[in-house]
């Protein structure tokens, strides 16, 4: 497999998506729920996919494709080898209320689900983050390099929370108390996938978040280490726990046992009586 010529068209794909969503941006939106009210699909998402999953099935008609919004699509998961995870916008509550923190994310990932080309596009700030394993990461062609900070106190984070925050204890506030008092300070941006991005490039030294899936993370957390980081599940482990979304840490290496110990001695989340 050429990885580096995978890694071109993927890119190529995330612009054309970008400028799709761009299309729709800043105007009245078609709002619909999926699981919850407060988890919502606008037409620009269906619109972006269309056009990533029409292009991948040209380019890699023998690849399987796994989109947030149409399932899968392309060759056989039963056969293929190569899965693409594509969230067509990553960030969509932030899209439909026109706040300009959102992103194309697209993961090339082999049958054991780890991720070998991702790229993750802004278009609003047109920032490509992008990597290929053992190639190390770059955004917009130059190389990302991960902060040198090497404590909590010095450190600024990122997290988010999960669509049944309000009916499921595991919220993550209770790490989100417990990592505000220990750090520089905290931000929640919405987009998962910039989020792990922001690590890469050094705008944050760590993220976690958990109840996610691999076309939130695959591409972002690809993008961590091969700038230098280091991605976790909450034991430290880098499992299937990890890779599927379900529990994700990224940091610059240098905080993750600290991060890790403040969220094992976090430990249960808080009951909150619902």
């Amino acid at each position: 497999m050429d990885f580096n010529a995978i890694h071109d068209t993927a890119r190529s794909i995330a612009h054309q998506a970008g400028a799709v969503l761009l299309r729709y941006y800043n105007q009245p939106h078609q709002e619909n729920t999926k699981n919850t009210a407060v988890d919502i699909v606008t037409e620009a998402d269906t619109a972006s996919e269309a056009v990533i999953t029409a292009a991948l099935r040209e380019a890699f008609p023998d690849h399987h494709i796994v989109g947030e919004e149409g399932g899968g699509m392309g060759a056989p998961a039963q056969t293929a080898e190569y899965f693409w995870y594509v969230d067509p916008l990553d960030g969509t509550t932030n899209y439909a209320n026109n706040l300009p923190i959102f992103s194309v994310s697209m993961a090339l990932a082999g049958r054991d689900g780890r991720p070998l080309v991702g790229v993750v596009y802004n278009p609003v700030m047109n920032e490509m983050f992008s990597a290929i394993r053992g190639q190390g990461a770059t955004l917009n062609g130059k190389p990302l390099r991960v902060s040198a900070k090497s404590t909590l106190r010095e450190s600024v984070l990122a997290s988010g929370f999960p669509y049944d925050k309000a009916t499921d204890p595991d919220n993550n506030l209770n790490r989100w108390n417990a990592f505000l008092v220990r750090t520089r300070g905290m931000r929640r941006f919405g987009s998962a996938a910039l989020d792990l991005c922001y690590v890469a490039v050094g705008r944050f030294e760590g993220y976690w978040e958990g109840k996610m899936n691999r076309w939130d993370v695959l591409a972002g957390m690809l993008c961590v280490t091969e700038a230098g980081g280091r991605i976790s599940d909450y034991s430290g482990d880098e499992s299937d726990t990890l890779y599927s979304g379900k529990q994700v840490i990224a940091s610059n290496g240098l905080i993750h046992d600290q991060m890790l110990a403040v969220i094992q001695e976090v430990g249960e989340p808080l009951r909150l009586g619902l």
